[in-house]
């Protein structure tokens, strides 16, 4: 059974101020954070932020290659992307000051694209050429990448997005990168189906029900703030309000997970998923990163 993932968590702080519930044993700070794969098709802030600048100074180069101006696009939040949990854990102290990070994501605002207003001042026929060659042309060569769960990504090779991280990854990355982020994704939901996981996850229900609430899963608390949030629309008051809601569901949530020991059984589990693995996922994740490393030296020296 495939389950899709709800949890979020972000390095922002909203509203402080949530007591953490009594009666269950403390987290020791750090706490594991397991990734399919080592964290491979994870980054850190810090190198997510230099590829991005790498990749976007790569498009400019190729888009003045064929006589089209550019901006490069400033980087968005990569701390709340690199601080997320792929299983959703949470510690008592990122539960106490982040939440699940809900509301700091409705709140941030993404970085406006330089090129939005240059590129409506264009005909028509500029805006198609500039946008062809950015991103490929509908008729344009194509290249399929098929997953490993049997679904294809579709690039267009000579597009300067794809240009652009070719000359930064080397040939194969895409090919490379898809692969493993589809190999992750069935690692995880391997990994939550396992009755390790599912039999700590029945821990954090009863665990929760002896907090005072009635959730029979871990996905629950986070589809009620939702709705909450939704139904706050743009009302401070009301938004305020859902964010103490957040952090106090997050602490006993965070408090639950501890008990139940559910990060322990999610990296035992994961271990496990992963001695299946085929030999040829070994090949691809040395090839990748290596490209990986290269990519990284080559944007921190630019």
């Amino acid at each position: 059974m495939k389950r899709n993932v709800l949890w979020l968590t972000a390095a922002v702080l909203f509203v402080a101020g949530c007591s953490q519930s009594s009666g269950h044993k403390a987290a020791a700070e750090p706490q594991l954070d397991p990734r399919p794969l080592g964290g491979a098709v994870h980054f850190t802030a810090a190198e997510a932020a230099a590829l991005h600048r790498a990749e976007e100074h790569n498009v400019q180069k190729c888009m003045k290659k064929h006589g089209f101006d550019y901006r490069t696009v400033p980087v968005g939040d990569v701390q709340g992307a690199a601080a997320a949990s792929r299983y959703g854990l949470l510690t008592p102290r990122r539960a106490a000051q982040d939440g699940y990070g809900l509301i700091a994501q409705r709140l941030s605002k993404t970085p406006s694209d330089p090129n939005a207003r240059p590129f409506a001042g264009l005909s028509e026929t500029d805006r198609r050429a500039w946008e062809e060659r950015l991103k490929g042309a509908v008729d344009g060569p194509k290249q399929e990448i098929r997953l490993p769960d049997g679904l294809t990504v579709t690039i267009a090779p000579d597009s300067c997005v794809s240009v652009a991280r070719q000359e930064l990854y080397g040939p194969d990355w895409d090919q490379q990168y898809y692969t493993l982020q589809g190999l992750s994704n069935s690692i995880a939901d391997d990994t939550l189906d396992h009755p390790l996981v599912t039999a700590a996850e029945r821990k954090w229900v009863t665990c929760m029900r002896d907090e005072g609430f009635r959730y029979r899963d871990r996905n629950d608390p986070l589809k009620a703030l939702k709705k909450q949030v939704d139904a706050a629309g743009t009302d401070s008051a009301a938004l305020q309000a859902a964010g103490k809601e957040e952090l106090r569901l997050a602490t006993h949530d965070a408090t639950c997970q501890t008990e139940a020991d559910l990060a322990e059984q999610v990296a035992r589990a994961q271990q496990q998923v992963e001695r299946n693995l085929a030999s040829s996922a070994t090949t691809i994740l040395t090839s990748y990163r290596a490209a990986l490393n290269a990519a990284l030296k080559r944007a921190t020296a630019a």
